[in-house]
């Protein structure tokens, strides 16, 4: 009696399960808003350069577009402090040390897909005393 209760029980919790799961059913969520921070990187690995990249934002307005450009030039302002850039510029014996000094802020900058932000560049001269 407590085998076929028991077999009961189990067949039951089964066949209503997908009766249960059936009826949690929820209509189709609506696409999450992107993250625009990391479209922009994915995009900059990519190889899209600073005006590709804009082109593909272009629905958003001024102020948000503006905003992001500001959060990637934070973004690469601080990747050049922890890299320890000012040390770097600081122990260059030659000017072919500040050439490869040069070369990683623009690789920096690429990387991030800002290669054509005159801002970032005034920012990282009068951060880092770095022309570019």
């Amino acid at each position: 009696m407590k085998q076929s209760l028991a077999v009961l029980l189990v067949l039951g919790m089964l066949l209503s399960e997908p009766a249960m799961a059936a009826s949690n059913v929820k209509a189709p969520e609506q696409k999450k808003e992107e993250n625009r921070f990391t479209t922009w990187i994915t995009l900059s690995l990519l190889g899209k350069n600073q005006a590709e990249i804009e082109y593909y934002f272009r629905n958003l307005d001024p102020k948000e577009m503006e905003q992001l450009r500001e959060l990637m030039r934070f973004t690469v302002l601080d990747n050049l402090r922890r890299m320890g850039l000012k040390s770097l510029i600081n122990t260059s014996e030659d000017a072919d040390d500040l050439a490869v000094v040069r070369r990683k802020v623009i690789t920096e900058i690429r990387y991030v897909g800002m290669e054509h932000d005159q801002d970032l560049k005034v920012s990282i001269k009068e951060e880092f005393g770095l022309n570019l």
